[in-house]
C-alpha cells in the first residue's frame, strides 16, 4: 500500500480554534482500503482557556454494525470487539453521520493519522456519504517537535517516555485518551516554541516530516 495515497488531502476549511478532536479507529485488518471500519472513538480538547483541557463529557464512541464477519480471531483479541458486538453495532451510515455531526468543524489529531484518515475516507465512500472537510495532524510528526531528544517511534514508546498509562491498548477510546494526554504533555513545549495555533503546529509537523524523510533517504 502506497503511503502517499493515505495522505490524500480532503478539501480544507478553517478549523475551530477552541475545540480540537483526538480520534482513533479500529478495523478488521491493516489495509485501510480493503479492511472494514469497526469502531470510532474520539475526545474533544478544549482550548478556550489558558491551557488545553480534556472534556470527558464531550466524547464520541461507536461500534459499526457488520453484516459479515471479516475479523480474524487474532484481530478480535487485539481490539476486543467480538462478533456479537459487531452484529449489534450501529448501522454504518447512521454511525458515520453521527460522527460528522459531532466533529463538526473541529480539526482532528491522531497517531499515524494517515491510516485513520484513509479508513474513514473509504468508509464514507462505501456508504455513499459526502466526505467531511476535516483538517488532520499526525501526532507522530508533532511529538518530536516537542521532545526532540526522545528516540520514541511508536505510540507505546511515547507513552513510556512521557509516563502516560493506557487502560487497554488497541481499545479505541483508551488509545484516544492516551494520545490526548500526550498532547497535553507536549503543549507547554510547543508554547515555549511559540507554536500555539493549528497553523503553527501544521507547519512544524510538515518540517518534522520532511526532516524524517530526508534522514531516512540517506
Amino acid at each position: 500500500m502506497n503511503a502517499s495515497r493515505w495522505r490524500r488531502l480532503w478539501p480544507a476549511q478553517t478549523p475551530n480554534a477552541q475545540r480540537w478532536v483526538v480520534i482513533d479507529v479500529e478495523t478488521t485488518g491493516l489495509d485501510p482500503q480493503s479492511d472494514d471500519l469497526l469502531c470510532v472513538a474520539a475526545l474533544a480538547v478544549d482550548l478556550s482557556a489558558c491551557a488545553p483541557a480534556l472534556r470527558a463529557g464531550d466524547s464520541f464512541e461507536v461500534v459499526l454494525q457488520q453484516q459479515v464477519l471479516k475479523a480474524t480471531h487474532d484481530n478480535i483479541l487485539l481490539h476486543g470487539i467480538g462478533w456479537g458486538q459487531q452484529r449489534q453495532g450501529q448501522p454504518q451510515g447512521q454511525a458515520l453521520q453521527a460522527l460528522t455531526d459531532w466533529v463538526a468543524d473541529s480539526p482532528l489529531l491522531a497517531y499515524h493519522a494517515a491510516f485513520d484518515q484513509e479508513v474513514l475516507r473509504q468508509a464514507y465512500k462505501r456508504c455513499h456519504l459526502a466526505q467531511p472537510r476535516w483538517q488532520w495532524l499526525d501526532m507522530a510528526d508533532l511529538l518530536p517537535t516537542a521532545f526532540p531528544a526522545s528516540q520514541a517511534r511508536s505510540l507505546d514508546q511515547w507513552m513510556q517516555d512521557l509516563g502516560v498509562r493506557c487502560v487497554r491498548r488497541h481499545q479505541a477510546i483508551a488509545d484516544v485518551w492516551a494520545t490526548a494526554e500526550l498532547f497535553l504533555k507536549a503543549w507547554p513545549r510547543w508554547q515555549a516554541q511559540r507554536l500555539q495555533s493549528w497553523a503553527d503546529l501544521a507547519q512544524s509537523a510538515k518540517e518534522q516530516r520532511w526532516l524524517r524523510l530526508s534522514q531516512s533517504a540517506r
